[in-house]
């Protein structure tokens, strides 16, 4: 019949167990953390494809010209202005230039 002492894992050993555990316990934690970031920004961090030059002809009034180009999330917004007409706000996409939508601005419309 063994002695106490040697029925017994050694401190070492227990604590080397503890500690393992824990990594594992905080590289789910990670892993789990990443998952939840790229589910919520699924576009985030892909480099876009190289075959994905496009060319796209998106047509102004006449006399219209673009005053600014802005980023806004994963969406392009081009601010345009007219001669006498209302500005406008076209809403691209720049993965495919597509155009997704206008936001007009008319002069003297308040709130």
């Amino acid at each position: 019949m063994a002695s106490p002492a040697q029925a017994s894992a050694p401190l070492w050993l227990k604590v080397l167990v503890i500690v393992m555990g824990l990594l594992i316990v905080a590289g789910f934690v990670v892993i789990a953390a990443e998952i939840a970031r790229r589910m919520s920004t699924p576009n985030a961090g892909r480099p876009p494809a190289a075959s994905t030059a496009f060319t796209e002809r998106i047509a102004l009034p006449s006399g219209a010209r673009v005053v600014s180009m802005n980023a806004v999330g994963d969406r392009l917004v081009v601010h345009v202005e007219t001669q006498g007409g209302p500005a406008a706000a076209y809403i691209v996409d720049p993965r495919n230039g597509a155009l997704l939508g206008t936001v007009e601005f008319p002069p003297g419309a308040g709130r």
